[in-house]
C-alpha cells in the first residue's frame, strides 16, 4: 500500500522555522521549580524526588532541550574531544599517563578518545583521519616504536599535535612532555654502584626509541663498560634475557632492566632458575607503576611521574585548543628519582 499522504497539520509543522533549544531556566518555570533543581534532575549527581525528577525529564524532549555539552559543542564549532594514542593500556605507566589526560580535559569540560596502537600503524592512521576530519580537536601521541608514519609530520604541520613520553624525531617541531630518561638510567646506576656492586648488566628497551637510548646511556655514565642485551619492554623479554645473562656472564650481581615490566619478567626467571632476589641477584627497574611494590621481593625502581606526563601535555594542547596559545617552544623534561625496595641489596661476599 502507498504511505499515507501528510496531513495539513503535518504540512504545516514542517514549514515552520526550526525552534530554538529550551533553556534550562524555560525546563524550570514550566516545572515550577529552580533551574539548579534542573540541573541536578538531569545530571544526576545531588538527589532529586523522583517525581520532580520524571517531570523534569519529560519535557526536555517537548522542549527540545541541548545538553550543555551539544550546546557548546554547535556554539564553538569544535569538536570538544581530544585524541590520546598510546602504545597498551593493558601497561599501567600508560594507564595513568591516560589518567592524567583525562583528568586535566575533564576539568576544561573536554572529552577524550583513546586509542591502544598496538605498533599497529593501521590502528593510529584512523586517528590521525578524525584529526583531519575535525572529529577530535588535537592529539596526544605517544609512539609505540621506533617506526613512524611518513603522514604524521604533515599533520603535525597543519593541526595541533603534541608528543608525549617517547620522543619522536619526526614531530620535532610539536611539543614534547617527557621524563629525563638519562637521569633516570644514571641513578639507576648510582644506587647499585652504592650498594658496591662491580659487575652488572643492563637490558635495554628497542633499539630507536629514545627512551631506551636514554636509559642505557645514563646507566653507561656510572657503568661505562656494561654488558647491555637488548628487549622490548615486555615482560617476556625479561623471561628471555635474564637467562643469556647469567649464562655468559655469571659474575653479574645486579641487571638494571629498561623497564618494570621487563623487571617482573626478570624477577620471575631469576627466581626459578634458582637465584635469590636481591641476596644473589639485585633487580632495578624503571616507571614505578602500581604492581612494583606489590610484587615479592617488591621492586626497586626509578619513578617516573606518568599521571603529571599526561597531565602536562592535555594542558599544553589544550591551552592552544582553547585559548589559541602558541605550541611552539612547550617541551617540557620532568625529573625522575629512585625509590628504593627489596629487589635491591649489597652483593654478597664471596
Amino acid at each position: 500500500m502507498p504511505p499515507d499522504e501528510p496531513t495539513s497539520e503535518e504540512l504545516e509543522e514542517f514549514a515552520r522555522p526550526p525552534r530554538q533549544p529550551a533553556s534550562i531556566k524555560e525546563i524550570a518555570k514550566r516545572a515550577g521549580v529552580s533551574p539548579t533543581t534542573v540541573s541536578h534532575a538531569l545530571s544526576g549527581k545531588r538527589h532529586v524526588a523522583p517525581e520532580t525528577a520524571a517531570r523534569i525529564r519529560a519535557l526536555v524532549p517537548e522542549l527540545g532541550y541541548v545538553p550543555y555539552f551539544a550546546a557548546r559543542t554547535l556554539q564553538s564549532g569544535r569538536a570538544l574531544v581530544i585524541g590520546l594514542v598510546v602504545p597498551d593500556i593493558s601497561n599501567q605507566f600508560f594507564g595513568e599517563i591516560a589518567l592524567g589526560v583525562e583528568g586535566y580535559a575533564n576539568d576544561q569540560d573536554y572529552g577524550v578518545t583513546l586509542c591502544t596502537s598496538q605498533s599497529d600503524p593501521r590502528r593510529e592512521k584512523r586517528y590521525f583521519n578524525m584529526l583531519r576530519s575535525g572529529a577530535i580537536d588535537g592529539l596526544i601521541y605517544n609512539a609505540s616504536d621506533a617506526s613512524w608514519d611518513d603522514a604524521l609530520p604533515m599533520i603535525a604541520e597543519r593541526f595541533p599535535v603534541v608528543v608525549v613520553d617517547e620522543k619522536v624525531p619526526a614531530l620535532g617541531a610539536s611539543p614534547l612532555v617527557t621524563s629525563d630518561h638519562r637521569q633516570g638510567g644514571a641513578l639507576a646506576g648510582a644506587h647499585l654502584k652504592q650498594l658496591g656492586h662491580r659487575h652488572v648488566a643492563v637490558l635495554s628497551g628497542p633499539r630507536g626509541l629514545a627512551s631506551s637510548e636514554d636509559r642505557a646511556a645514563g646507566f653507561r655514565e656510572v657503568y661505562p663498560d656494561v654488558f647491555e642485551l637488548v628487549g622490548d619492554y615486555s615482560e617476556a623479554s625479561g623471561h628471555l634475557l635474564a637467562p643469556l645473562v647469567m649464562q655468559s656472564h655469571p659474575e653479574v650481581t645486579a641487571i638494571f632492566a629498561g623497564n618494570d615490566q621487563m623487571a617482573f619478567g626478570v624477577i620471575a626467571e631469576l627466581q626459578s632458575l634458582g637465584f635469590d632476589v636481591p641476596g644473589d641477584v639485585s633487580v632495578i627497574g624503571f616507571d614505578d607503576v602500581d604492581f612494583a611494590a606489590r610484587i615479592t621481593p617488591s621492586l626497586t625502581t626509578i619513578r617516573q611521574p606518568a599521571i603529571e606526563l599526561g597531565k602536562r601535555s592535555a594542558q599544553i594542547l589544550l591551552d592552544h585548543v582553547i585559548h589559541g596559545h602558541d605550541l611552539g617552544g612547550r617541551d617540557l623534561t620532568l625529573p625522575v628519582r629512585v625509590v628504593p625496595r627489596d629487589s635491591t641489596a649489597a652483593p654478597r661476599k664471596n
